[in-house]
């Protein structure tokens, strides 16, 4: 009976996060959600901004916090390990709901790209992004990186299934290509707003200043294996890195 509710759980867990990627596609777009980045009523400037930091610290700090191997160590202790990953998603869809929710536009225009062109390659761009973050999910395991295969493999008896270091396909372009998607979502638009700004610029600045400390975590379980890729393959920039 566990073992089908770890099923259950994983499932459910899985359906959310992948609702709530969904539903950011069109929150950001601002196409085919009920509730848009720079769509619905607003507050008084000063309170507007304050709550939307608010709002995007929460989210990040809590994501950040969850993914480190201490609170892994201690959350897993309360928890069955096969469903670590699969909670994860759980509160970071629930979360992603949470924070579209609580956000409030800033509709002031900032820029504007009119040229047919040039917003088709921004709309290109963005749709490049998601395929992006898509592609590298399988890349390293999509069912692991969502919790399916951990409840899986408990499921079935087996040792857990240890998700081999890879450095082929979009991990031998970038080391970080799930982080270069997402940035590029957050920068493809044509319509840049005072909100879409802050939101993309805060998430942004949230991947500058945790890829280090992923990184860290990374060299601590890998060793010289990722220090010998991290000298190959340049973080962000697709091209080999030449440093010794």
């Amino acid at each position: 009976m566990n073992k089908l509710f770890h099923g259950l759980y994983a499932v459910v867990a899985y359906a959310v996060g992948m609702a709530s990627i969904l539903y950011l596609m069109g929150f950001v777009a601002g196409v085919g959600v009920p509730k848009t980045l720079d769509a619905g009523p607003s507050a008084a400037l000063p309170a507007t901004w304050s709550t939307n930091l608010a709002v995007l610290a929460t989210f990040l700090v809590l994501h950040s916090w969850m993914a480190r191997p201490a609170f892994k160590a201690r959350w897993t202790r309360l928890i069955p390990p096969a469903l670590e990953r699969a909670t994860y998603i759980l509160v970071s869809g629930v979360t992603t709901f949470a924070m579209v929710w609580a956000w409030q536009p800033l509709p002031h225009t900032l820029w504007l790209v009119e040229h047919p062109l040039a917003r088709l390659a921004l709309h290109v761009g963005y749709a490049a992004g998601w395929l992006t973050i898509v592609l590298a999910t399988f890349n390293i395991d999509h069912f692991s990186f969502f919790g399916l295969r951990q409840v899986w493999d408990h499921m079935l008896g087996r040792a857990a299934h240890q998700v081999p270091f890879t450095a082929r396909f979009l991990y031998g372009v970038v080391r970080h290509p799930i982080s270069l998607g997402w940035m590029i979502v957050f920068w493809s638009t044509p319509h840049m707003t005072a909100g879409h700004l802050l939101f993309a610029g805060c998430m942004t600045a949230y991947i500058a200043m945790v890829t280090p400390i992923e990184e860290a975590d990374l060299v601590a379980a890998m060793g010289e294996d990722y220090v010998n890729y991290r000298r190959r393959v340049r973080a962000f920039i697709p091209w080999k890195a030449s440093r010794s």
